[in-house]
Order: C-alpha cells, then structure tokens, then sequence
C-alpha cells in the first residue's frame, strides 16, 4: 500500500460526489450520514453491503429505496447504490439456494420473508459505475481486466468478493482505458477504523458494525468525513 494521506473536512458543494462505505445495517450512523449530506446538491454513491452483521436492515433498505427514488426531496443531485456481496448472498437465499452461506456471514435468516419485500429493486442495483475519472465498485476487479467483459461473460462474483490480487496491485486501468484515474471500493476494511489507499485506489470501508465508524469520501474535493454513535 502507498503512505496514507488523508484530509478530513466536512465540507460539501452542490455538485460534490460523495461515497459511502458499507452500512452493513447500522442505520444510526447511516442517518448521521444523511443528515451531514442533506440539502448539499450532491451526488452521492452507496458502495454496497448495506445489509447484514449491523441491527436495522429493513430501516437501512426503506430509507435507501427513498433516496433512490426520489433524491431530489433530500436536496441531493442524484442517488447511486452498488450491489456488494452481502446484497448477492440475500438474493440467493431469496432464490432458494446459498440461505446457509448469507446466514453464516451475518444474514438475518429469520427475517428473510420481510427483507425479501426489497428484492426488486436490490435485484437492479448496478455492479459497478463510473463518474469522471473515477470507478465505484464494492469490492474491486482483476488489475488490468475490463469490467464490462467481466459482467457479460458472466463473471460478476470477482467484483462483489474481490481482495487479491486487487489490493495488492490496483487496477492497472492502463491495460483498459486511459480514461479511468482511480476506483473507490469497499469490502476489505484492512485499516479500520481508518480507511486506506493502494495504487490508484481509495477504500472506505471502515467496518461500521463492528468499530461503530462509518466513513464517506468526496472525491471531488479529495476528503474524508466520518460518523459515529456518541453515547454520552
């Protein structure tokens, strides 16, 4: 990984990008989030696994599908959510199959029939996206490799599950695609609380439901804000 540098400012500008790392069903900090974005003009990315391990799923699912519906009624520009791999896991256990595999990496078997309401629109969330010069996947993509070929060959488990080779050498967009600078993910949260760099890539997954942090990047403006439960 490369020297970790890192700005953190709460600034926000009509027009800012901002990501979010993986909610994993902590809604309160989720909330805190929002209530930092609102009314900013803002686009703003959620990177995946907003479900799973953390209390409040259905809260984080309903408030989410709000926000993509009709973003404008929180004062935001527009409203992207990713599909990670905890989102793939529920769909299979909707399907009929992998139900042991998601309850054993934190799905709420038991709530499954309630949950399965959001299937729809969880089915249509997007593996990855691109704004500028920048890429916005939950886990990350074979360095070097195309991530359109990778999703009409079929092959869409490598960017929800992704770690190696990725962390350890990025993702040589320069065998793809001059047009790409960096990719924002989450899924690996190595440095948490903290997130991290590593060549031509940003991580803000900070493992909300187990340290209580929930981190955001504005990648237009190249800074970091994060969220946590005061209980004092």
């Amino acid at each position: 990984m490369t020297k970790q540098i890192f700005n953190f400012d709460d600034t926000i500008n009509p027009g800012d990008v901002i990501v979010l790392g993986d909610i994993h069903g902590c809604f309160n900090l989720y909330e805190s989030f929002l209530d930092h974005v609102r009314n900013s003009g803002a686009t703003v990315i959620l990177l995946g696994d907003l479900i799973d391990r953390g209390p409040n799923d259905m809260d984080v699912l309903n408030r989410t599908k709000d926000l993509l519906q009709d973003p404008e009624s929180w004062g935001l520009q527009a409203f992207y959510a990713l599909r990670g791999n905890h989102e793939q896991m529920f769909l299979d256990a909707v399907d009929g199959y992998g139900a042991r595999l998601w309850a054993q990496n934190g799905g709420d078997y038991q709530n499954l029939d309630n949950l399965a309401y959001h299937e729809d629109w969880i089915s249509q969330l997007p593996i990855y996206m691109t704004v500028g010069e920048t890429m916005f996947v939950h886990a990350g993509i074979y360095p070097g490799h195309n991530p359109a070929k990778a999703i009409a060959d079929g092959e869409t488990e490598s960017l929800v599950w992704m770690r190696d080779p990725f962390l350890s050498y990025g993702p040589d967009f320069a065998e793809w695609t001059h047009k790409l600078k960096q990719v924002v993910f989450g899924h690996s949260p190595l440095t948490a609380p903290m997130p991290y760099r590593i060549l031509d890539g940003v991580c803000v997954d900070t493992g909300a439901y187990y340290t209580g942090v929930l981190t955001s990047y504005n990648v237009s403006r190249d800074t970091f804000w994060q969220y946590e439960i005061n209980e004092d």
